[in-house]
């Protein structure tokens, strides 16, 4: 992989390309493998540098004049090699057929493409995330030679498990996709990566039907201009949409929004805690809702467990498909995470991130836990104090073979629910503008009575399955029952949906191959094209979905034209001054 720099270029460069990629993240750095991977020459165009920095973060600003989301756009938003996956937390699985298709009590619901064709882009996601088997429901169990120790909750809860992404490169983090990235051997050297380079406009013909070539800049240097037979959109669902816009100069409303759908149906995936318990009544309830080993020859997969409701059950009640899972965090003097600080400190090596730390963003609630993080010789009073607790964690180690269960400081039911296309909830462009000159994305994030309808079943569904099995009830949370229960709610920075996939331009800004209806050579990659958002974090769809565009590229757009042209001289890829 070549690493070039926008600031050391000569003024006005020109660079070319046969698929230029503007976007790092995810989305970005898994097509350009796949492609790299077929003989593909690729660009990707990053925004940032090797490292986050506070001047380049400042351009992800936005004005939010809709319901409450993250404010610290820096938590959740990165402009740096590697993109959100900098940040993320590594939770990973995959829609469900009822997400797919069109329910008549979800308006503008169904994907023109279905479960089945995901499936196998879903297999070749794995090692891009380094996870396991795709399997999210009660058969996981049988997978991992697991017998239910408890009685199971009935219908119309249904388990669902996550996976967790796992570095190949750093212990304890997940993939990076600034420097996890498979690929075939000697494709990662068809890759160039050009930093500090911000796209600010997309330009087109006369009328917008063919896209010629990007603009890029960085603040106070030089700018380039980029050419490619290909052009690929994977910033994420607020930057797709206000590149678009913002793509204004000769086509008023911007770049393949001709049906003015651009930047609409805004989704992401409300959350919030509904419902807490007592760390010390716990234990039961954290065991069933616990995390899973599988080890296999790729080494140890991590699963997780909650509950979600059953289609059939949405269905008949006419709800929106959400889950609900247990959020634990490690009270101070936990022995496990005590001894993992001390495992580090005696290796020389970094602290790893708490997991209160990885998830502070949106639980503000719990920052009395913050900053309370023991010496070393309180670490090891934590472990002589707690002995009993770490022979029971070897037993379920050894004898269970899944992790122990720590002390906790707080333990949460927390609940994602899908959203309901809302063509008002939505980007825009403000007025204020930022170093670069481009206007801020403006945003009006709209939240409905159906989510919080969903997730207050689903609460209620929970706490009388737990107390039919002999668990304790979780204590519901005030806001779900208050007349303003928006404040309970807030985003999880999965920002879904602004440029949906369609196959009627009258329905969508991109078609079943993610092609920008009527603008030739301009794909979407990432979550702004799905039409709904399920319950699900978005990244393993995010990979499969660019799994699926770089096969169309190559087989069907670059192909056909390579073996009309080839005898022609290969595509040019270096720097013009």
């Amino acid at each position: 992989m070549k690493i070039l720099d926008l600031r050391s270029l000569p003024a006005d460069s020109e660079l070319s390309a046969e698929v230029c990629v503007v976007g790092s993240g995810p989305a970005g750095m898994t097509l350009a493998a796949e492609l790299a991977s077929g003989g593909v020459d690729v660009l990707v165009l990053e925004s940032g540098g090797r490292d986050i920095d506070p001047q380049t973060s400042s351009l992800n600003e936005t004005e939010n004049v809709g319901a409450q989301r993250v404010a610290e756009h820096e938590r959740v938003r990165t402009r740096a090699f590697g993109g959100t996956s900098r940040i993320w937390s590594g939770r990973c699985g995959a829609l469900d057929e009822l997400d797919y298709e069109p329910r008549s009590w979800v308006p503008h619901s169904g994907w023109p493409i279905t479960a089945a064709d995901m499936s196998p882009y879903l297999d070749r996601a794995r090692p891009y995330l380094n996870i396991g088997p795709n399997v999210y429901d009660d058969s996981f169990l049988e997978l991992a030679n697991q017998r239910q120790t408890r009685p199971p909750l009935e219908p119309p809860l249904v388990p669902y498990f996550w996976q967790v992404s796992r570095s190949r490169t750093e212990a304890g983090l997940p993939t990076r996709f600034d420097r996890d990235l498979p690929t075939a051997a000697g494709a990662a050297d068809a890759i160039r990566v050009l930093l500090h380079a911000t796209v600010t406009h997309i330009n087109t013909d006369a009328d917008g039907s063919v896209v010629r070539s990007l603009e890029a800049s960085c603040a106070g240097g030089p700018t380039a201009t980029i050419t490619a037979r290909v052009f690929v959109l994977a910033t994420g669902a607020i930057e797709n949409a206000r590149l678009l816009l913002a793509s204004d100069r000769d086509i008023p409303g911007g770049v393949g929004n001709a049906n003015d759908l651009v930047g609409r149906y805004l989704m992401d995936h409300p959350g919030s805690v509904i419902a807490t318990i007592k760390p010390e009544a716990a234990w039961s309830l954290r065991d069933r809702f616990g995390r899973y080993w599988l080890d296999g020859p790729e080494g140890r997969h991590v699963y997780i467990a909650g509950i979600a409701l059953s289609p059939e059950f949405q269905r008949a009640e006419e709800l929106l498909n959400c889950s609900a899972f247990v959020e634990e965090y490690p009270a101070p003097d936990d022995p496990f995470h005590a001894a993992q600080r001390l495992l580090c400190r005696l290796r020389g090596q970094p602290v790893p991130e708490e997991e209160i730390e990885v998830a502070s963003f949106w639980r503000h609630e719990i920052s009395a836990f913050f900053g309370r993080r023991p010496s070393g010789l309180g670490d090891v009073k934590s472990i002589v104090r707690h002995l009993p607790s770490v022979i029971a964690g070897a037993y379920r180690i050894r004898r269970l073979h899944r992790p122990p269960l720590f002390r906790a400081g707080a333990v949460h039911v927390y609940c994602l629910t899908e959203q309901l296309p809302d063509r008002e909830s939505r980007v825009t462009l403000s007025d204020r503008r930022d170093d670069l000159g481009m206007r801020v994305a403006r945003l009006d994030w709209r939240i409905a009575e159906a989510e919080v309808r969903s997730v207050r079943r689903l609460g209620e569904l929970l706490g009388d399955a737990l107390e039919r099995v002999g668990e304790p009830r979780p204590v519901p949370q005030p806001w779900l029952s208050a007349e303003d229960w928006r404040a309970g709610m807030t985003d999880r920075a999965h920002p879904i949906g602004t440029t949906r996939m369609a196959d009627d331009p009258r329905e969508g800004v991109v078609d079943r191959n993610c092609a920008v209806h009527g603008v030739q050579g301009l794909y979407v990659a990432g979550s702004s094209t799905f039409p709904t958002s399920g319950h699900v974090n978005p990244t393993e769809m995010i990979v499969a979905l660019s799994i699926r565009l770089a096969d169309h590229i190559k087989n069907d757009v670059l192909a056909p034209t390579r073996v009309a042209t080839s005898g022609a001289a290969g595509p040019a890829g270096a720097v013009q001054a």
